[in-house]
């Protein structure tokens, strides 16, 4: 009887051990899995913080302490952007480059409560590296983007009421001028990107106009080595810097650039020329545009004589006029203008019927160099206006080019 009273207790014991180690493992797991879902719903949100910037970079990181933009605050958009692209000696054998980016900005605030708009949180990511708005002062050569940067609003620090609309530009000084064409830029406010589906759609565009042979268009060769029709496909040897561009893409820059490098060690110290190179673009991308015709242009030759003119502009589609520019018959030897019919290229004239393109993309490019002493050398501007059309196809192309000697 106690043998079997023993063997009862043993067994009943048993069973309370094990029951505890159970309850034990069980509340274990309860406790990690209440932890768990704890730690899930109680974390914070995330703050993007970019990798660190090279040593050798200005651009300073962003505030993380700024609060992030919650959706529907501002609407921000890209309507159009610049790259610009200066350089020059200032009297000595250093050529010293500075380089721009750009962005024409159309801002709405969607909250029903005024909002701050702070030019600080604008951000341009590309790389490893962040850029914050730069205060350049004039960007002043000679040129229509030139002109047009200047009479562009400069965005600031405003009080944005709720449905209210701000348009401006925003402008960034980036490292390098291969930088101006980094397909990675990001522009953001905050840490939100802005929009930016017709941006990649208009760097498509830049980079056809930017290749494009325009002999095809013009039917003259780039290079003018005399200033007085001595036309030529090659630039000529470093030190002869008598030569001007009829019409510019990427590779006439390029070449520009190239020799004016190569040309300024040849120089003696006593001698130093001035040497100055700008190469800037506005593109404007998405435009359902309209080429027209006006026949009520007159003109004045020197003498007095007058003629009537057919004259070529653009409109928009709510009928703005996007610029206005038709070669005047005493200068035809300095301005062309051909538009893409039937697959071949004719010079504008009377006859052209109206043209309607959609989705367009504008281009506008401007260049201007400058090499030797003051009453000595090569002056030049050369500008032009690209249109092409969703395709990427050049419908119409004009420039301008002025030449001077001295």
């Amino acid at each position: 009887m106690k043998k079997l009273s023993v063997i009862c207790l043993l067994v009943v014991g048993i069973i309370l051990i094990s029951g505890c180690i159970d309850e034990e493992k069980t509340n274990s797991k309860t406790s990690t899995s209440s932890q768990s879902s704890i730690n899930e719903t109680s974390t914070s949100p995330s703050i993007s913080i970019p990798p660190p910037l090279d040593n050798n970079s200005s651009a300073s990181l962003p505030g993380i302490s700024q609060p992030e933009l919650m959706p529907g605050e501002f609407d921000i958009n890209i309507t159009s952007y610049y790259f610009v692209y200066l350089r020059d000696n200032d009297g000595t054998f250093d050529l010293v480059e500075k380089n721009y980016v750009i962005y024409h900005l159309s801002i709405k605030n969607n909250d029903t409560n005024a909002l701050n708009f702070s030019m600080n949180k604008l951000q341009l990511h590309t790389g490893n590296q962040v850029f914050t708005p730069a205060d350049p002062g004039t960007i002043l050569f000679m040129g229509w983007v030139s002109s047009e940067i200047e009479n562009e609003n400069r965005l600031n620090d405003t009080l944005l009421h709720p449905d209210q609309n701000l348009e401006g530009i925003v402008i960034f000084q980036v490292d390098n001028y291969t930088t101006l064409f980094d397909r990675l830029f990001s522009l953001r406010y905050n840490t939100t990107s802005i929009p930016s589906t017709s941006y990649e759609k208009s760097l498509e565009a830049l980079t056809v106009a930017e290749q494009f042979d325009y002999y095809i268009a013009f039917h003259i060769p780039p290079y003018d080595m005399n200033s007085n029709g001595d036309y030529s496909y090659d630039p000529p040897e470093p030190g002869n810097y008598y030569f001007w561009a009829n019409w510019v893409n990427r590779s006439v820059f390029e070449s520009y650039k190239k020799h004016d490098e190569m040309s300024l060690p040849k120089q003696k110290p006593g001698n130093i020329p001035s040497v100055e190179i700008a190469y800037a673009m506005k593109v404007i991308p998405e435009q359902d545009l309209t080429v027209c015709q006006n026949t009520s242009v007159t003109y004045y030759s020197p003498n007095g004589e007058k003629i009537m003119r057919t004259q070529m502009y653009v409109v928009d589609d709510t009928g703005e006029e996007l610029f206005n520019k038709s070669s005047n018959p005493w200068d035809d030897d300095r301005i062309g203008l051909a538009i893409l019919d039937n697959q071949t290229y004719r010079p504008f004239s009377e006859n052209m019927p109206q043209m309607f393109i959609p989705q367009a993309t504008i281009v506008h490019f401007s260049f201007y160099s400058r090499y030797g002493l003051t009453v000595d050398g090569r002056l030049m501007i050369n500008n032009q206006d690209i249109i092409l059309d969703e395709q990427y196809n050049i419908i119409l192309v004009r420039y301008d080019n002025r030449k001077f000697v001295g």
